[in-house]
């Protein structure tokens, strides 16, 4: 499947930086950041980046079960995504809130 259609990125791609990302004594969080500087790219529309995240976070799950990766490691990279989703889901809510104030009535009345 393809993750990020401006780089070319599929999922097999960021399975296999996983792998080499995890496997380090130092292994970072595997944010899409880091996931794709790995594989030598960068986001340009940032547009795959939710899914970049579902994919990474799907993908470390996967790759414990299959032991290529530490539990340890999947357990720290999980519990950061998650993190990191809650954050999004807060700021998304942020934003349709903003959206939702700038197109009530009253702020109609007072462009108009």
């Amino acid at each position: 499947m393809i993750v990020c259609s401006c780089m070319i990125i599929t999922d097999q791609d960021i399975e296999a930086a996983l792998i080499d990302v995890l496997n380090r004594p130092d292994a970072p969080i595997p944010t899409p950041g880091i996931v794709f500087r790995h594989l030598s790219k960068r986001m340009n529309c940032c547009g795959c980046a939710p899914v970049a995240v579902e994919t990474i976070y799907d993908k470390v799950g996967e790759l414990e079960r299959r032991g290529l990766i530490a539990a340890t490691v999947s357990a720290t990279a999980r519990s950061k995504l998650l993190e990191f989703n809650a954050w999004r889901d807060r700021l998304r809510g942020k934003e349709r809130a903003a959206a939702a104030c700038d197109s009530s009535p009253e702020a109609t009345r007072e462009i108009a």
